[in-house]
């Protein structure tokens, strides 16, 4: 199963061939796939389960997960068939019609007795665990109320009034409910936006409470603080669900915190193209990975807004881009549904609060297909926004100080890498691999820990008495200096920093990835400490990978080589040796993999040894062969003291390109931020 693009048009989609149409039978096929697993009418579309043991219901989750379950696979499936309804009322899909289908189950689901009913807020909370009071119905409401306003005439206007009046008292109780304080206040606001737009009372300055938390969460460049985190959250919920409640309550009901949603929705307009890559691609990061394509929603949402700034052909460039990502794979879908997983099914990314129908909030940028044929989305010509114009000796850094995420579009590669900061958490907390890591690659998706040694894009600590190794658990944003990034990770945080091992990071772009300049500060030896490229997958297509060496002066280089995808690692100081290790099940789309790293041992206590570990990591997109320059992209490096260790003064560094390159980690501790 994957999606084939039919009478393809490079005219007015040069660069995905995608138009409205295009759109319209992704929505089909998606349906398509949702109902190949119904028998009847009477059938709930619930994706059938291939996991039970982290997703839910499962033997250690709440007896309201039952319910919640079966209401996740009506609402979001339904934001799959809503827009399609928009266009086409009368979609037959399999034998069922799409609009009776959908009007039946969402009454039923609210109507106490009916076998489908999904039990009200009272009745959830009569079998809740002990301190649960927010519910995954909440949740659903909002994808429900998008829906029903996406295709009104298909069905939300077809309820007599009596069961408009069921549907509305039972949205009520959770819009008026307890929620979580993060992205989920939107949901609220949502349900009682649309409660008040359909002419129901709802409790205005409860909408105002919930309104006023989530513009106290913006930080800056577009970016919101969800909970303690920064993640797509930002874009696919508050960038989706804020113009939204804007259009339904905001402008007229809250007219200076909508104009704040507005202005914030078009501060994220100004950056976020800088993370996707030269295909419009998603990076996999952070936690909810399965929604994959939903990152894109930002630049489907942005023209519901008032005033915006986001370009037509651009917008439909990345968003056709992100979802022919993923629907024209066939590992994505496993029994007619997406997978829990980025590609196929990847347990290691999968959180505890995702079921089987979760994947399908990729639907958030379908509500594009509720704009009229005529709208600039679908009429001007696609655009490629920085790629358009960027050389392929080049890049393009964007710096965001709100989230602490500094992105690269790399003219060698087509790729994009971000590296991210303000990160914290308790030590072992399975989060840490979704977030802490020193980049993330369009082209090399994080692998898991094994806490082994060498990992995946971070720094791995052995101290010589222990079993496993140590990751970073907090990462904190030092600001961007003379184009050098300066973060700051520490291991086995809890408390204070005082006694702990550190490593103080410093890094800078190149047109085929990035240049390490890292300063260990680790106290206690006898350790081991390693750090890893990103993971590659060992064999495409059957062809296994091929593995090169290289060395130039006092640098060492291995080459992981396929068809049309390369990486290589370099080591200068510090690093005593490069290896590459196979691993198995940690890469969320290879089943084997090879990572190359760099290594160093320390023994001696307080002993004045080389400090700044200077590597490369890059890549290709292609079969050529590196140039000495791509490959060695540094001339000289020059250290303050005699010995040239580190230990103390600024580095400098000459680059073949052209730059010069100073890192000096003076003052860092003062402008560390998490």
């Amino acid at each position: 199963m994957k999606f084939e693009i039919k009478d393809a048009d490079y005219g007015k989609s040069p660069y995905t061939s995608m138009t409205r149409k295009h759109w319209l039978e992704a929505c089909e096929f998606l349906l398509d796939g949702i109902f190949s697993n119904l028998s009847s009418m009477d059938d709930q579309p619930l994706s059938p389960r291939t996991e039970f043991h982290v997703s839910y219901p499962n033997a250690g989750s709440s007896p309201t997960k039952a319910s919640a379950e079966r209401f996740e696979g009506l609402a979001r499936s339904f934001l799959i068939a809503a827009p399609l309804l928009h266009n086409r009322p009368e979609s037959v899909i399999r034998g069922f019609s799409v609009g009776e289908y959908y009007k039946q189950h969402i009454l039923q689901a609210m109507t106490p007795g009916n076998p489908n009913y999904l039990l009200n807020l009272k009745e959830l909370l009569a079998i809740a665990k002990p301190g649960e009071k927010a519910f995954q119905h909440t949740c659903e409401c909002a994808s429900l109320v998008i829906g029903l306003d996406q295709c009104r005439e298909a069905i939300w206007d077809t309820y007599t009034k009596e069961e408009k009046d069921l549907i509305a008292a039972y949205l009520l109780e959770f819009g008026c409910g307890k929620t979580t304080p993060h992205n989920w206040r939107l949901f609220n606001m949502l349900i009682l936006g649309f409660l008040h737009k359909e002419g129901y009372e709802i409790d205005k300055e409860l909408m105002r409470d919930h309104a006023q938390v989530i513009i106290s969460y913006y930080t800056g460049d577009g970016w919101y603080r969800d909970g303690h985190r920064f993640d797509y959250y930002t874009p696919w919920a508050f960038h989706v669900y804020g113009p939204i409640w804007n259009v339904w309550y905001g402008y007229e009901g809250e007219p200076w915190i909508a104009n704040k949603i507005e202005q914030y929705a078009n501060e994220m307009a100004d950056v976020f193209s800088s993370m996707f890559d030269k295909e419009a691609q998603v990076t996999l990061w952070a936690r909810s990975g399965l929604y994959r394509n939903a990152a894109s929603s930002p630049f489907a949402s942005a023209f519901l807004l008032r005033e915006t700034r986001v370009s037509p052909g651009l917008a439909r460039r990345i968003n056709s881009g992100a979802l022919l990502q993923f629907i024209t794979r066939e590992d994505v879908f496993e029994n007619g549904v997406p997978t829990l997983g980025f590609y196929g099914q990847f347990l290691p990314m999968l959180q505890d609060y995702s079921c089987s129908s979760s994947p399908f909030w990729i639907a958030n940028p379908f509500l594009i297909l509720t704009y009229p044929e005529d709208h600039p989305f679908w009429t001007d010509v696609e655009e490629n926004g920085d790629w358009d114009r960027l050389k392929e000796d080049e890049f393009k850094e964007t710096v965001m100080d709100g989230p602490g995420i500094v992105s690269a579009h790399q003219g060698g590669s087509g790729a994009c890498e971000f590296r991210t900061a303000k990160g914290l958490f308790k030590p072992d907390d399975e989060y840490i691999r979704y977030y802490i890591r020193l980049a993330f690659n369009s082209h090399f998706p994080w692998e898991d820990f094994d806490y082994q040694g060498a990992e995946a894009m971070q720094y791995s600590l052995l101290y010589h008495e222990e079993k496993n190794a140590q990751v970073p658990n907090i990462i904190m944003y030092g600001g961007v200096k003379n184009g050098v990034l300066y973060r700051k990770q520490y291991f086995d945080f809890q408390y204070n920093f005082q006694g702990r091992a550190s490593i103080d990071l410093a890094d800078f772009s190149v047109a085929n990835g990035h240049i390490r300049v890292d300063k260990m500060r680790i106290p206690e030896p006898p350790f081991t400490l390693t750090m890893g490229a990103y993971g590659f997958p060992k064999e495409r297509n059957g062809i296994e990978t091929v593995i090169e060496e290289r060395a130039c002066h006092n640098a060492k280089a291995v080459i992981m080589k396929q068809k049309d995808l390369q990486q290589a690692f370099v080591i200068y100081t510090a690093w005593e040796e490069i290896g590459i290790k196979e691993r198995s099940g940690v890469n969320p789309d290879a089943d084997r993999s090879l990572l190359a790293y760099g290594s160093l041992r320390r023994e001696k206590t307080y002993g004045y040894e080389p400090y700044v570990m200077i590597s490369a990591v890059l890549s290709k997109s292609d079969d050529s062969s590196w140039s000495d320059e791509e490959l060695f992209p540094i001339e000289n490096i020059e250290f303050t003291d005699k010995q040239q260790y580190g230990g103390y003064g600024p580095v400098t560094l000459v680059m073949k390109e052209g730059r010069t390159i100073t890192v000096d980690y003076e003052g860092l501790e003062g402008r560390l931020m998490v």
